[in-house]
């Protein structure tokens, strides 16, 4: 039972008929508001709860004057309490069943198979049912959750209905966030069935909103360039300069003070002329400078360090220094993290805050796992890999995960397809770093750069499209979001 669904009865002693009759309420609000052809309604039942919403929508919809076929998937001696209770209303009124349903001579079908009730692979006539739904071009309204989406996860259990709008009740499920579940519910509306409980007792995640960019850095008016901080972006190598600007103006865009870049001095010229607002500083890469890194180190409020560093022996010599020695917050990215997948025991000696982004694929080289093991359950991986070592981790996917021990799971939801582009994770090394730069604290720095960097992707997007997407373009992205 869910968890919302226990506290309504439990405390505030709502019938489980009720919620039920709730439930198919808000599913028939939306079938009949005008955005489906109505002519002729298959609804898929299975034996739990979620069959019996749908029986209670088959009701509902013929009471009202619609032509209305019920398929049962399961059989009728496993119904649970409430979905016997419901077929036997619905039988009360000569309600009809269809055993072997032609699935494209439907104009709309509603999936209430199995709901949250979904927890291993799908097989036999259920498999079957799904695939034929999904194979009839024709508009499916899911109840509570697509039939065959793991709740917790996002994971397809084997096959999966593939709805054009889903109906949940209360809040977003965790599987509804995550990917690839999400991409199974189609539009999604949240209907509240009158439970006006708080809704963060239920939660085991954070996800953020617009409401949230209220929580960036109020700049006073009286200000200055070091009022907002100083940013060290250690970043590039000789033959890679991209990464170093992106970084360094992904700071600068989020409101940093004053950024320094330092770089080698093969990337002199092009972060002259690329950014010519950020101070310079440039070595020999093959002979770095302690001394010298040492006096930058001393200048930053924030370092951001790995974005097109290279991982040869002068790279995790300037990435071991600053980790063992650094005062200020860190972020580490890219080759920052390829570096200290040689070399974890680095992260057992620092003593500054830290911010880790990799991405599936780093993250697997960081934990000895492959890409499937990661990718199978992100959040726990996230989870484990915080309770071992103390950062703050920022694991990106599409729906990127934000870490921390002792800190409740943040998903963000912000974002698109066209920021799967070179360069965009540079920028939001920079983001974080600026945001850092700004004294805000590391955890929540963390949550609301991720954030913030989806919704300037968002912004470019809308401008640019998800094909011709550039890093870029998040970059000017972030002045829109900013702006208000």
């Amino acid at each position: 039972m869910k968890n919302w669904e226990k506290k309504a009865m439990e405390k505030y002693h709502i019938p489980s008929l009720l919620l039920m009759e709730r439930a198919a309420v808000s599913v028939v609000e939306e079938l009949t508001s005008g955005s489906y052809d109505l002519n002729r309604i298959l609804i898929a039942c299975g034996t739990g709860n979620n069959g019996g919403d749908g029986l209670a929508i088959a009701r509902l919809m013929q009471q009202k004057g619609y032509t209305v076929e019920v398929c049962m998937v399961g059989a009728l001696d496993k119904l649970s309490v409430d979905a016997k209770c419901q077929l036997e209303m619905y039988q009360s009124i000569f309600g009809k069943f269809v055993t072997s349903p032609k699935y494209e001579e439907y104009t709309v079908i509603v999936d209430a198979i199995f709901g949250i009730g979904c927890n291993r692979d799908i097989t036999g006539i259920a498999a079957e049912v799904i695939e034929n739904m999904n194979r009839a071009n024709v508009q499916i309204v899911a109840v509570d959750v697509p039939s065959g989406i793991s709740v917790d996860t996002g994971r397809v259990c084997a096959v999966a209905v593939k709805a054009d709008v889903t109906v949940t009740f209360f809040t977003e499920k965790l599987g509804m966030v995550l990917y690839p579940g999400r991409s199974y519910c189609g539009k999604l509306i949240v209907s509240d069935l009158g439970i006006t409980f708080d809704k963060c007792d239920e939660c085991n995640i954070i996800t953020y909103t617009e409401e949230d960019l209220k929580k960036l850095p109020v700049r006073k008016d009286n200000s200055h360039k070091g009022t907002f901080g100083k940013v060290l972006v250690i970043a590039g190598s000789p033959k890679i300069s991209g990464a170093a600007f992106l970084a360094a103006a992904g700071a600068y865009r989020m409101g940093a003070g004053l950024v320094k870049i330092y770089t080698p001095k093969e990337n002199q010229l092009a972060m002259q002329i690329l950014l010519p607002e950020a101070l310079l500083e440039i070595y020999d890469y093959k002979k770095p400078s302690i001394r010298h890194l040492k006096e930058c180190m001393e200048w930053a409020d924030v370092i951001v360090i790995g974005p097109g560093l290279g991982t040869d022996k002068a790279a995790d010599k300037l990435l071991k220094y600053v980790i063992s020695k650094s005062e200020v917050p860190m972020v580490i990215d890219a080759d920052g993290i390829n570096l200290l997948a040689q070399s974890k025991t680095c992260l057992l000696e620092h003593h500054a805050p830290m911010i880790l982004t990799p991405h599936i694929l780093e993250m697997g080289r960081l934990t000895g796992k492959t890409k499937e093991m990661i990718m199978k359950d992100p959040m726990g991986e996230a989870k484990r890999f915080t309770e071992d070592y103390d950062v703050t981790l920022v694991l990106k996917d599409a729906r990127t995960i934000v870490a921390k021990k002792n800190e409740l799971l943040y998903v963000n939801t912000s974002g698109n397809s066209g920021m799967a582009t070179g360069g965009s994770g540079d920028v939001l090394a920079g983001i974080l770093g600026g945001l850092l730069a700004q004294k805000m604290e590391v955890h929540e720095a963390a949550k609301l750069g991720v954030f913030l960097h989806g919704k300037a992707g968002d912004a470019a997007v809308r401008r640019k499209g998800a094909y011709s997407m550039l890093a870029t373009d998040i970059l000017d992205g972030i002045a829109e979001v900013t702006r208000g």
